[in-house]
């Protein structure tokens, strides 16, 4: 790190360092060794789920001991005391904190959880306020957020009631927090699609266009973020806004955000003196849109296209591919 000095081995503190380093991977070789022979014996011992503690600390990222551990615990299941299932939740989490981007950590804990025993409403409710706290320290966790969505979708199985409502209000104050947080934008998706289809949803129109001024905002709030750029091109091509605001309003709305858009680029030119290469795809996807709707549009794609071709050389040969479509 800068700032940072660093420090200064001897010869001796080397040596002993290295000295200490052997010993540890000696002992965990050791552990490895022996805990997979347990295995390999079908060892279902509580002295064989301690050995997986043991090297579960020392590598968190062992996935063959997570499912030996899993397995022991199968089998013991009737023997464990309540107790033993939140001291295993409890351990769980504190490998999180030290990995928190490890799935087979996050399916351990998925799985403690489905086998807890009666499963009640209690302890997912426990475990939401868990996930929600994990994401305040990272927000943006994919696994956190994917987590998250199966802990709601246990609670709606035991409670019978739909929580897409408070999950949408929960990721819309995530956006409002970081408008970078492209998982808070997924989840977005996600729900609003799910309240449609489920008829969570009671004035349509009035939704609509209370979303489309909310991806107006952010689209203003940093054109540069290719979050924002997601959800917009999702909400362009989302059959349901044409279908619930009719053609006419649908084709207003597009050229609305072409104008708006359009607005953001010529600032990005004047600012910077290039185009904003997002600006221009999106530019793209509302134009084919037009076409589909408007025989006859005057469509800018092969202007947007050879700007592109030179702005973005990685997608150069993409973007020849549809000029020469145009």
């Amino acid at each position: 790190m800068h700032g940072v000095k660093r420090r200064q081995w001897t010869k001796d503190q080397l040596k002993q360092k290295k000295e200490k380093d052997r010993m540890k991977i000696d002992v965990y070789s050791s552990l490895v060794n022996s805990t997979l022979d347990r295995r390999d014996k079908n060892d279902h011992s509580l002295t064989a789920l301690e050995d997986t503690t043991k090297l579960l600390d020392m590598n968190p990222e062992f996935n063959t001991m997570w499912n030996y551990r899993r397995d022991i615990i199968a089998k013991l299941k009737t023997e464990l005391p309540l107790q033993f299932w939140d001291k295993e939740l409890k351990f769980i989490m504190v490998q999180l904190k030290k990995f928190p981007k490890v799935y087979w950590i996050w399916n351990h804990r998925i799985w403690v959880l489905n086998n807890y025993p009666g499963s009640p409403a209690s302890v997912w409710e426990r475990e939401l306020d868990i996930v929600s706290a994990l994401l305040e320290v990272d927000a943006r966790n994919f696994h956190g957020w994917h987590y998250r969505r199966m802990v709601v979708g246990k609670l709606e199985n035991i409670t019978g009631k739909s929580m897409d409502a408070g999950e949408l209000a929960y990721a819309s104050k995530k956006i409002n927090n970081n408008i970078s947080n492209f998982s808070a934008w997924h989840q977005r998706v996600q729900l609003i699609d799910r309240m449609f289809a489920n008829g969570e949803i009671e004035d349509r129109k009035e939704f609509m266009e209370k979303e489309i001024n909310y991806l107006t905002n952010a689209m203003f709030t940093d054109a540069e973020d290719q979050s924002v750029w997601f959800y917009i091109n999702w909400f362009v091509n989302y059959p349901l806004v044409q279908s619930i605001l009719g053609k006419e309003q649908y084709i207003r709305f597009l050229e609305s955000m072409t104008t708006n858009i359009l607005m953001i680029n010529d600032d990005d030119i004047e600012f910077s003196g290039s185009d904003n290469s997002w600006c221009l795809k999106i530019l793209l996807v509302i134009e084919q849109r037009q076409k589909e709707l408007s025989p006859g549009f005057e469509s800018h794609s092969v202007q947007y296209l050879e700007k592109l071709v030179v702005m973005d050389p990685l997608r150069k040969n993409r973007y020849l591919h549809l000029l020469s479509k145009q």
